[in-house]
């Protein structure tokens, strides 16, 4: 569960960009999050997440908008750029068609999957046995599920010590994180994996995901321990039963009604619960951040 001072310090900031993307956020909110001047903290910030601050911002604004078009079927564009950090709806769609080689209405208009199979990353997942991530990039996987399989539900924040795995996928996530968890310090009835990376729109390169252990608020973490709260807010919730069918992120959200009173908010990680099953640690439950439309 130990990660380097650097790295921990240039996570915050990373955390205050993925909550609060849609701010007008300045290089010094960003840096002052990490405790660093401002000269210092870009470099340490390249050198950890292999790119420069605002990019990694404007990448995030974008991914919430793609994801905001395919949940929310009525958000017109100039009121998604807008809620996504974009001061005009013109440099939103120019920033939009950059990145993503299409326009947004395109996009919304079923071209994403297009996009997708695309991507490098895709054409390796094709030629993969599909276990657990791999099914995330995998459109012939979509499991739809009962959309009255979930529950609504206000969940109480916790706090957690975490480690972040980056560009860790598929069957290596999920080594990495139970050898995370032998060496934890923490008492581990359960634990949380949060999905920090909007990963279905990304490659394994971007993976990124918090193996998170609750704790007690007053508990002293170690400074190369990172320390989040997760939750805090409305979720739509669904139990898995045992034995059920790995159900990816992708079909969570393929699922959820697009004409419903809530949507998925991206400013918030999906997150995992697990818990043990014998000498195993099985995924129990699924929590879908959710805002209203």
């Amino acid at each position: 569960m130990f990660s380097s001072h650097r790295a921990i310090r240039i996570e915050r900031a990373v955390d205050l960009i993925n909550q609060h993307y849609s701010n007008d956020l300045t290089l010094d909110e960003v840096a002052a999050q990490a405790c660093y001047s401002n000269w210092h903290f870009v470099r340490a910030f390249e050198a950890e997440i292999g790119e420069s601050p605002f990019d990694l911002l404007r990448k995030r604004r974008l991914y919430a908008a793609a994801y905001r078009l395919l949940s929310n079927a009525r958000v017109s564009i100039s009121e998604l750029s807008t809620r996504c950090g974009f001061q005009y709806a013109s440099s939103f769609s120019k920033a939009f068609r950059r990145q993503f080689g299409m326009t947004a209405r395109d996009w919304r208009e079923g071209e994403w999957q297009h996009w997708v199979s695309e991507q490098p990353w895709h054409a390796a997942t094709r030629s993969q046995p599909a276990h657990d991530t791999l099914l995330e990039h995998d459109p012939d996987q979509v499991r739809i599920v009962d959309p009255q399989s979930f529950s609504i539900q206000t969940v109480p924040p916790q706090p957690v010590v975490y480690r972040r795995l980056r560009g860790v996928w598929g069957d290596c996530l999920n080594q990495t994180a139970h050898h995370t968890l032998r060496e934890s310090p923490v008492p581990l009835p359960v634990f949380y994996g949060a999905r920090q990376d909007l990963l279905h729109l990304r490659g394994p390169a971007e993976s990124c995901y918090d193996v998170c252990v609750p704790v007690a608020t007053d508990y002293a973490v170690p400074p190369t321990m990172g320390r989040s709260t997760l939750f805090g807010g409305l979720y739509a919730v669904r139990r898995l039963q045992l034995h059920e069918p790995y159900l990816s992120w992708r079909s969570v959200l393929a699922s959820w009604p697009r004409q419903a009173r809530y949507v998925f908010d991206p400013r918030r990680p999906m997150v995992e619960g697990y818990g043990w099953q014998g000498d195993y640690l099985c995924c129990t439950t699924l929590y879908l951040p959710l805002a209203l439309r």
